[in-house]
């Protein structure tokens, strides 16, 4: 369901959801508790300024191609939190192609959990379409600008939303609706193409957060533990949606899932927040 928002009560939620899912991020990656908090100026890239001494880097949500929010960070911004994920991580040699790899990883992930804040927002589903190095700044866009204790020094970031995002986030509930099945009118032909439609279906056995430091650590024999007991059933996914869960089975020497249950439309609806 869509919450109404000012537009600064809207950029103001959009401010904290970001931080907390940075924050959180840079904790996976480094293995240990991170603090984010909001500086008053970000730096002058988001006024258009992208060059030599700023990197910027941009993630797009499946609403729409300029639906974005982008990342701003000096050289010595973007190397210090590279340094600092890949020494938690036990490395002590890298170059900068290595530190900036490391950098986007770690805005990537945020980039993919703020989508279910997005989600949230909007009262349907978004999530990452696309991410690569490379911002294009609005000069009269939303921007604001984070810091990051890292060790002895401080890293910051300036961070800018897309007016489309804006936008698309303060249009009124009932114009992202999509209407109820009793106001759709296919036809029964039109029906029977859908039929044939292929969505990617998957079986999830649990997930896990590793640091970044353990995850290279793997190799060869190395066991990594689930969220989900041997005895919990399996999830089904239809389009990134739990459908059902169910238990696992051979068939014929292939594995495959018996249906145990059939979700809830409205925890159909949970999953995809």
């Amino acid at each position: 369901m869509k919450t109404s928002f000012s537009r600064d009560e809207l950029v103001s939620k959009l401010k904290d959801n970001l931080s907390i899912r940075i924050a959180q991020s840079l904790e996976a990656m480094i293995g240990a508790t991170q603090r984010c908090h909001l500086i008053p100026e970000p730096p002058s890239a988001t006024a258009g300024q992208e060059g030599k001494d700023f990197h910027g880097w941009t993630a797009t949500y499946t609403a729409g191609a300029r639906i974005q929010f982008r990342v701003f960070a000096t050289a010595e911004n973007w190397r210090l939190i590279g340094k600092t994920v890949l020494e938690a991580a036990g490395l002590d040699e890298f170059d900068d192609a290595t530190l900036l790899s490391t950098y986007t990883e770690t805005l990537a992930q945020a980039a993919s959990s703020f989508a279910q804040d997005l989600s949230s927002l909007a009262g349907q589903k978004w999530e990452v379409s696309e991410s690569h190095n490379g911002a294009e700044a609005e000069g009269n866009a939303t921007a604001w600008g984070y810091a990051f204790p890292m060790g002895e020094a401080e890293a910051q970031i300036a961070v800018q939303v897309s007016e489309d995002l804006l936008a698309l986030l303060l249009r009124p509930a009932a114009s992202l609706e999509i209407p109820p099945q009793s106001e759709m009118h296919a036809t029964p032909s039109q029906f029977d193409l859908l039929l044939d439609v292929e969505l990617p279906v998957s079986v999830s056995f649990g997930r896990a957060l590793v640091p970044l430091k353990e995850i290279l650590k793997l190799n060869s024999g190395s066991i990594v533990e689930l969220n989900r007991a041997v005895t919990e059933p399996v999830e089904v996914i239809v389009n990134n949606c739990v459908i059902a869960r169910g238990e696992v089975v051979v068939v014929e020497g292939n594995y495959g899932v018996r249906i145990q249950q059939i979700i809830s439309r409205q925890d159909r609806l949970r999953t995809v927040n």
